[in-house]
């Protein structure tokens, strides 16, 4: 990994080569940043990066000043210009100072960027850099770390040497007004599972040097990632100020916060507001904070929740499905009153937030009712879909950090339960082995499937199977597995999975073979489908 510093006194022009390039995947790491070229040679002189890309426009030290000085100080780094002005004389006065090349802002893309990218990566290779900076990384980790370790030792109310206390965190020794704001990125179990955990672990320095920045716009302090997507912001106000003024600038804060955040990595987060208190008091402060969190499973995705205006915290208490809302959602699941069990279900959940009950609790609570599901269409035919859907949301349930999540997971469960009743029923009239014919297709659509195969499963003739199948579903086997195949194909379209992915996971590898049964049975081409889901989404 070659590791980059940007400098710019754009906020969105570090951020987009940071972030939206993602230039990690191709090896190169945006994790140093400066605001202009003084600021840059000051962290540099601690952690020298392998390659430097620096705007020439910016205040107090410009790029043609900063690359003059770089040079100096480093005569194998290399520097790649970036600039928003088609200007031949800044091009030729950053090339006579020894940058490898020179881009224009507007027309910046991620190929652009790698191209100038891999030419430092040739420099760097003649020049043997990378070894140093190997080195000095290994220090600025440990010392990264060392913060980190630091405080948490400070929350958990450790003894912490005054030392070492001053040195990595010197603004709280003076602060009598600390404001400590906890924040925890949303639905951090689902974002692991889509891009994994290395990859929110190295967006994790592009957050803090966003937010760090937002606040030093409103005073002294810093922010810590704890791990597990949380992150604890000090913030310490000078001078003396009514409380409601401290209120005020710190519900700015936070807004600026949590919009700097979603505009550049497209992330949303819940903000506790702790009190202003003492380094001393910093412990309870954070116990408080975390537990006036947890009411972000009731409150939802984004919340901003204030220490000193919530109530005093609920001891927690462990609830079940009451007997009385099962046997009504039952009652109603038997009867097929789809209306009247949605009502049941959604009066259940309005019980829990009302109730302020616990996420553990509701947990449970929804896992019953997903049960209930499961129990009324185990004995159904052609019931292992809905069963597989269930199964896997049971850990969605149990990831989710937001009740309205659940919800809606759950009342999901329930209206595709109804759907299936309302397609089972005619399987009462059919042939036992037509059922089993139909639930044999519906395992193995995605696989070489012939009624020779189905039948001899079946220990049945193929010229019975073919006959009592045509009469019940009123089309022949084939046809059905085509059929079904395509609505398959429907469903993974949808979700945007490549139609070469399509055809293959359908159990039609010849990719024109499956665009003429898709048209044949829609009407309309795989492209032309895709584009409409989209369109309706």
């Amino acid at each position: 990994m070659y590791h980059v510093m940007i400098v710019d006194d754009e906020l969105y022009a570090r951020t987009r080569l940071k972030v939206d390039l993602c230039l990690e995947r191709d090896g190169f790491l945006v994790d140093q940043e400066a605001a202009n070229g003084q600021e840059a040679l000051e962290k540099m002189r601690c952690l020298c990066p392998d390659i430097l890309l620096t705007d020439m426009c910016m205040p107090d030290m410009n790029g043609a000043d900063l690359i003059e000085q770089v040079k100096r100080m480093y005569p194998d780094l290399p520097v790649i210009v970036l600039s928003g002005y088609e200007d031949y004389a800044y091009v030729r006065s950053s090339l006579k100072l020894g940058a490898i090349d020179y881009l224009l802002k507007h027309n910046l893309n991620r190929e652009v960027v790698l191209e100038a990218l891999q030419k430092c990566v040739e420099q760097i290779r003649q020049s043997g850099r990378k070894d140093i900076r190997n080195q000095q990384t290994y220090g600025q980790n440990n010392e990264k770390e060392n913060q980190r370790r630091l405080v948490l030792s400070l929350l958990n109310g450790d003894d912490v040497d005054p030392a070492v206390f001053s040195e990595q965190l010197p603004f709280l020794k003076h602060g009598s007004n600390i404001q400590l704001i906890l924040m925890q990125i949303d639905n951090i179990h689902k974002l692991e599972q889509e891009g994994g955990k290395i990859e929110l672990a190295m967006l994790s320095p592009s957050i803090i040097s966003i937010l760090q920045e937002v606040i030093r716009q409103y005073a002294q302090g810093t922010i810590v990632e704890i791990g597990g997507g949380e992150f604890v912001a000090f913030v310490l106000f000078e001078g003396w100020n009514s409380q409601q003024y401290y209120w005020n600038i710190s519900r700015q804060l936070v807004q600026s916060l949590r919009q700097n955040l979603e505009k550049y990595t497209n992330l949303t987060a819940s903000f506790v507001l702790g009190k202003r208190v003492k380094a001393a008091n910093l412990p309870d402060c954070y116990r408080q904070a975390r537990q006036e969190m947890s009411l972000r499973y009731l409150t939802g995705y984004g919340s901003l929740i204030n220490v000193s205006e919530s109530r005093s915290m609920k001891s927690e208490k462990f609830v079940t499905l009451d007997t009385a809302s099962e046997k009504e959602i039952a009652n109603a699941v038997e009867s097929r009153e789809h209306e009247y069990c949605m009502s049941a279900v959604q009066a259940v959940f309005d019980r829990l937030l009302c109730g302020e009950a616990d996420r553990t609790s509701c947990q449970i609570i929804c896992l019953e009712l997903l049960n209930l599901v499961i129990r009324n269409i185990k004995t159904v035919p052609l019931s292992n879909e809905l069963q597989e859907f269930c199964t896997l949301m049971r850990v969605e349930i149990l990831n989710s950090d937001n009740i309205q999540e659940n919800r809606r997971l759950i009342v999901s469960a329930y209206d595709k339960m109804f759907e299936f009743f309302q397609t089972a029923d005619r399987f009462a009239d059919y042939n036992s082995n037509t059922v089993k014919a139909l639930e044999y297709v519906h395992a193995h659509y995605q696989e070489e499937l012939g009624l020779d195969a189905v039948a001899r499963n079946l220990n049945v003739s193929k010229s019975y199977l073919s006959r009592i199948f045509s009469q019940d579903c009123g089309k022949s086997f084939t046809e059905y597995v085509a059929d079904y195949r395509v609505e398959q194909a429907k469903i993974l379209l949808a979700q945007g999975v490549p139609i070469k992915e399509v055809s293959e996971r359908v159990g039609i590898g010849n990719q024109s073979y499956f665009f003429r049964v898709f048209k044949s049975y829609t009407g309309t081409t795989p492209h032309a489908w895709e584009r409409k889901s989209k369109n309706c989404t």
